[in-house]
């Protein structure tokens, strides 16, 4: 779970955006103390940042709490931007013009990517997620009823024991244990099934995507 930060004075970071919508890096660590700054380098073209899923409320710009940001072009900044919270990662997407990049990943200090299960169809507020490589993640279950969470391949996704995961069980009203994604260029995809519900996640969704670079 996210953790509320203490007011001390860390580094700034700054993540690039390019001309096709693309972050870099992709996966960016930052400390719990750390702001981060999203520099423009298309010279044409301003872009938005699109914090998702429960992301988008775990950073303030100017003691305001943000969900997304507009970046100007030819070197234009929007920042520097505070994590409200300690020991979470975020996702987020890029938009410029007719371009969509993304999800990619902000890691504060080294805590999980939050996943809601929002209605008992299987459905969550986040089918396409990225986490870096050792980064972790967990399935949030907000409906009544069990989810069960099964994953199409084996060695991507680990327990705190370092086990393999291919399916995962969360009780209703409650997160899971948290989920450790290892390896470079990964993706697993998903299906979840609620008790009483059979439904899988439609085709297309339910993706985890694994330290992209």
């Amino acid at each position: 779970m996210a953790t509320p930060k203490e007011a001390l004075t860390g580094v700034s970071q700054t993540i690039n955006i390019n001309s096709d919508a693309k972050a870099s890096p992709k996966n960016k660590p930052i400390g719990n103390s750390d702001t981060v700054t999203f520099q423009n380098n298309d010279p044409n073209n301003q872009a938005t940042v699109t914090f998702l899923g429960a992301g988008a409320s775990e950073f303030s710009y100017n003691g305001s709490t943000v969900s997304s940001v507009t970046v100007p072009a030819a070197g234009g900044t929007a920042g520097p931007l505070t994590p409200n919270n300690s020991n979470v990662t975020v996702d987020y997407q890029v938009s410029m013009v007719s371009e969509t990049g993304g999800p990619f990943s902000i890691e504060v200090g080294t805590g999980p990517l939050q996943i809601d299960i929002v209605d008992d169809q299987g459905d969550t507020d986040l089918p396409i997620a990225e986490i870096p490589n050792n980064g972790s993640l967990f399935f949030n279950n907000q409906v009544g009823n069990t989810a069960t969470i099964t994953f199409d391949k084996p060695n991507v996704m680990f327990d705190s024991n370092g086990n393999s995961v291919t399916s995962q069980t969360v009780n209703g009203g409650s997160p899971g244990a948290p989920l450790t994604g290892r390896g470079t260029d990964q993706r697993v995809g998903y299906t979840i099934a609620i008790s009483g519900h059979p439904r899988r996640v439609e085709t297309g969704t339910g993706t985890i995507k694994v330290g992209s670079n």
